[in-house]
């Protein structure tokens, strides 16, 4: 499969991301990373894993990159999975997991959560193909990638 035209910017940026950190991207590359990681990470294991690891560290950046792309569905299946963590979503992968952890992990609950989970990951699996070409269309409109 052919790598996408924006596919060396965005190595670039991972690097410049893994070197100087979050703090050091611009806002249009702040919705590119968040969006990707959403994607990528949802895809890779379900949204669950989106939480399950850093991406969801900066959540609040990633729900207003949904919004700036005008993706609204999507960001509020997120919000669905935001709520099983009760107040606030903790902003750290150990504490994040912790609540995970603490989930029903058999009988019915469990099985409740599963099915919401499952439900979640197969809406947002029919509404990436649409998530993608906003973003693209997006970063085109940016100037950073084409």
């Amino acid at each position: 499969m052919e790598q996408p035209s924006w596919y060396p910017r965005w190595r670039t940026l991972c690097d410049r991301l893994a070197k100087n950190g979050y703090s050091s991207l611009s806002g249009v590359e702040r919705v590119w990373v968040n969006v990707r990681a959403l994607i990528d990470s949802t895809n890779n294991g379900g949204l669950i894993s989106f939480f399950y690891n850093s991406y969801a560290d900066t959540l609040p950046d990633c729900l207003e990159a949904l919004e700036t792309l005008g993706a609204s569905d999507v960001h509020a299946q997120v919000q669905r999975v935001c709520k099983l963590f009760g107040k606030s979503v903790p902003l750290n992968t150990k504490e994040r997991n912790e609540v995970i952890n603490s989930w029903p992990d058999r009988g019915s609950s469990a099985q409740a959560l599963d099915e919401l989970l499952n439900e979640i990951d197969q809406f947002l699996y029919e509404r990436f193909d649409d998530l993608e070409a906003r973003l693209e269309a997006f970063l085109a409109r940016a100037g950073i990638a084409t």
